[in-house]
């Protein structure tokens, strides 16, 4: 949700992050206030924000370092995918108080991830570059153990050594069918016999054939999360076995229904799949 154009009749502009500039030492100022009445249980201070443009010599963390802010606050606030999203000219907007801005509306992947979380907060609504925007915030909140993985891209390990995709996730045609379908996991291109592994440490749930997915597994892994991996030609791994990431699980195949050898590899959070592309940064 990177900001494309200037909001500065919305929000104050810090042009640089220096007690030079006045509105970042009133930022500043804020943050100081927000922890000292934070940790005497006094009522917060007004929520504000500002704006500032990214530079190529930043960071998330060098920005989050400097304004005494975490991390966790600026990336769920902006939806920001990863620590390499933003790009130099970016317009991002940091808040006065801490905590975890869940977007009701989720539109990127570290989003849809954040907003899976069931928690009470504040409602509020933030004037951004695709208009108002409704936000639950969490004050003095942190992203979850997994949450703070899918941003950093360590949650999830590919299941192949060499990857190419040959199928994306999301809406296509299908490609025996013809109709129009959800496919909702990433096909990879994998010739029979090809080691298949395991994406994260789990306990294997469930192993079996079925109709489209051919020979399937599905690992349990901590936080509700699932990963499928299907078309498979032989299994390496039983029911209740406990898998680590990184170990051979299975050898792909062409099984099920299919054009022709490939992995079917799917992420599922609460039984909701999610794209794994979105775990994978820079995987062509």
């Amino acid at each position: 949700m990177f900001l494309s154009v200037s909001l500065f009749s919305y929000y104050p502009e810090i042009k640089r992050l220096h007690k030079s500039d006045l509105h970042y030492s009133q930022l500043q100022y804020e943050i100081d206030e927000y922890y000292k009445r934070y940790q005497s249980g006094k009522q917060s201070i007004p929520l504000n924000f500002y704006e500032y443009t990214f530079r190529e010599t930043d960071t998330i963390f060098s920005i989050s370092s400097i304004l005494n802010l975490t991390y966790d606050s600026i990336v769920s606030l902006n939806g920001i995918e990863n620590p390499d999203s933003l790009e130099k000219g970016d317009i991002i907007l940091i808040p006065n108080s801490p905590g975890v801005y869940i977007n009701q509306e989720p539109e990127s992947g570290f989003e849809e991830i954040v907003a899976l979380r069931s928690t009470d907060g504040e409602n509020i609504k933030i004037n951004t570059s695709r208009g108002i925007v409704s936000y639950t915030y969490v004050s003095g909140s942190h992203l979850s153990r997994e949450e703070r993985s899918f941003f950093l891209k360590t949650l999830f390990r590919k299941p192949l050594e060499i990857v190419f995709r040959t199928s994306e996730y999301g809406y296509r045609m299908h490609p025996i069918g013809g109709y129009r379908h959800f496919h909702t996991g990433i096909d990879y291109r994998a010739s029979v016999g090809t080691p298949v592994y395991c994406s994260r440490d789990g306990v294997i749930s469930d192993i079996g054939v079925l109709g489209n997915y051919g020979k399937y597994i599905i690992i349990r892994h901590d936080g509700g999360y699932e990963t499928i991996y299907s078309h498979l030609e032989r299994f390496n791994v039983k029911v209740n076995d406990r898998v680590h990431s990184g170990q051979k699980i299975a050898e792909s195949g062409n099984t099920g229904i299919s054009t022709g050898p490939h992995l079917h590899f799917e992420i599922r959070k609460n039984g909701i799949p999610l794209n794994p592309g979105d775990f994978f940064p820079g995987e062509y």
